[in-house]
Order: structure tokens, then sequence, then C-alpha cells
């Protein structure tokens, strides 16, 4: 095949009348489909085939039969079809101005946001907050959002960055738990299991037990019984449930705490390595209340702070 040709792209009615065919399998339904004679079809077709040095359909009395190749063909059409169908339903949503989008990851949407938000909204009918919980930072360049919470601010160069507040970890769990008011922290950590949670590669900003007990000062081996969880809120549900001793983000377990789901059984608090961070980009500001979001917001952490 051609170097050169490949490199350029065909006409893309070229590429609709084959996929029509392709679709049908009939070179005159392909024409009623696309509102054209099967005349044109053909044309079109025999255009993709030269413009691609090779076959796509073998013909007969009975209509049209894709080859090998025009089968390996019509798949990467197919994808690139849909990339442009979804690519233009992201930009149709660009218009709506009185919508504010929103991505966050679950356990800080659900547990620190989301109470929070419903105040805005009820001060702001006029505006459709959308929340996206996710554990994948928003890619402004592709997505449609307008906001991002991340943990950390590296990489996201080009970008509005605003810190939010520095969380911090304690242990906490049920009261079922507590035999009376004077049990030693110890002595809990000991009996009971230590819930966990895992990060992944952000565990090196997340500290754990060890460094817990060695900011509080402690040096008794904590219990050798664990659980696990790669989301917030399945540990802090799991220490509601009284299955273990967790070391609760201070800001997702302030809800618990004050209905009396749980309790914290230390006063010992040690910050978190990173800050969360409202990331977004200029284009956001154009929105007729976005930078008013941005404000109430602002506020809302200086109350965590």
């Amino acid at each position: 095949m051609n170097e050169s040709r490949t490199k350029r792209l065909p006409p893309l009615n070229s590429i609709r009348a084959f996929e029509a065919a392709a679709k049908t399998g009939s070179i005159s339904s392909a024409a009623q489909s696309l509102f054209v004679s099967p005349a044109a079809i053909s044309q079109q077709v025999r255009l993709l085939e030269e413009h691609l040095g090779i076959r796509l359909f073998n013909r007969s009395r009975r209509g049209v039969e894709l080859t090998e190749a025009g089968q390996i063909y019509l798949t990467y059409v197919h994808e690139s079809f849909e990339k442009l169908r979804t690519g233009q339903q992201k930009i149709e949503q660009f218009d709506n101005q009185n919508v504010l989008i929103l991505t966050a990851p679950p356990s800080v949407a659900s547990k620190w946001l989301m109470p929070k938000l419903f105040q805005w909204m009820e001060l702001n009918p006029s505006v459709e907050m959308r929340i996206d919980a996710s554990n994948t930072p928003a890619n402004f360049n592709t997505s449609i959002s307008d906001f991002c919470i991340c943990f950390g601010d590296t990489g996201y160069p080009g970008l509005l960055k605003t810190e939010m507040f520095r969380d911090s970890i304690s242990p906490v769990c049920s009261p079922a738990l507590l035999k009376n008011r004077t049990d030693d922290v110890t002595t809990l950590l000991h009996e009971y299991p230590l819930i966990h949670i895992d990060w992944g590669d952000e565990n090196i900003h997340l500290p754990g037990w060890d460094d817990w007990l060695q900011h509080a000062g402690l040096e008794h081996t904590p219990s050798s019984r664990t659980l696990q969880f790669n989301f917030s809120s399945m540990a802090i549900e799991a220490a509601v449930q009284a299955k273990g001793i967790m070391l609760g983000q201070m800001t997702l377990v302030q809800e618990e705490l004050n209905a009396g789901k749980l309790e914290q059984i230390s006063t010992t608090s040690l910050p978190l390595n990173k800050s969360y961070y409202l990331i977004y980009p200029k284009r956001t500001l154009l929105k007729p209340m976005a930078s008013e979001f941005l404000n109430w917001l602002k506020k809302e952490c200086e109350q965590v702070r």
C-alpha cells in the first residue's frame, strides 16, 4: 500500500457510504438510509477502496459482503464515529451556562462535599450542580468538568489551583466497642482489629497505624488482626458497624462523630502529607455562577482549617 496514501484521510462521505453498505449488506439499502442514489454509494465506496489500495467488499447479485480487510477497517470506523458522537455530546454541554460540574473522589464527595452542597443548592436554585464521583482526576482537555477536587496539586500544568484544607487522622471506633470511658487506647488497639485504607500509589501520603503510633508516642504493638478497604467510605461503614478501629480522616468522619455513631478514642491527630486542592481551568470562570461557587467553597474550607 502506498505510504503517502495511508497518511491522508479519505473523504468523510466515502467512509459514511462504506459504513452504511457494510451495515445493510446492500448498496441500494445503504443509498436509502443516506438519502442518495445507489450509484452515489457505489462511487464513494470505489473512491475509498482506491484511496486505501485494497478491496473492502466482495460484490454479487445478492449484495455486498465485507472482505477480511473490510471487516478490520469497519471496526476502526465504528470506533471513530463513536468517539465523534461522544465528543459532540460533550461539546453540546458547554452551551449550558447554568450547570456547574465538579469531579471529586467518591469518599470526599459523599462524606464531606454533599452535606454542604445541599445548602448551596438551596441558596442557588437556578444553578444545576452535577457531581462526578471518581478517583481519576478530570482531564480538562477532554472533560466537561468545571472543577476537580484532588489530593495534592502536582501534575496540573496551566490550571488554576486553590488549596482547600489539609486533613488529619485520629483513631475512631463505634461506641459499642467501648466497655467504659476509661478504656486505654493501647488496650483497645490490641483487643480489636485495625481497619486500614489502601490508597495505592498515594499510600506514602496517607499515614498508617505505625506512623500514628510513633506520633502519639506509643510503642505498644497493636492487634495483628486487620481489615483493609480501598475506599474511605467503606472503612467508615465498617467502623460504624463495630468491626474494628480505624484511623479516620476527621473531615470524612465528622458526620458520624456528631451523630454518635463513632467516637474519637484519642485527641492525638496526625496531618496527612498533602492537602486537598480545587483545580479548574480559566474557562470555568466564564460561567456566570462559577466565581460565587468558588467563594462559597473557600469559606467552607476555612471552617475546616
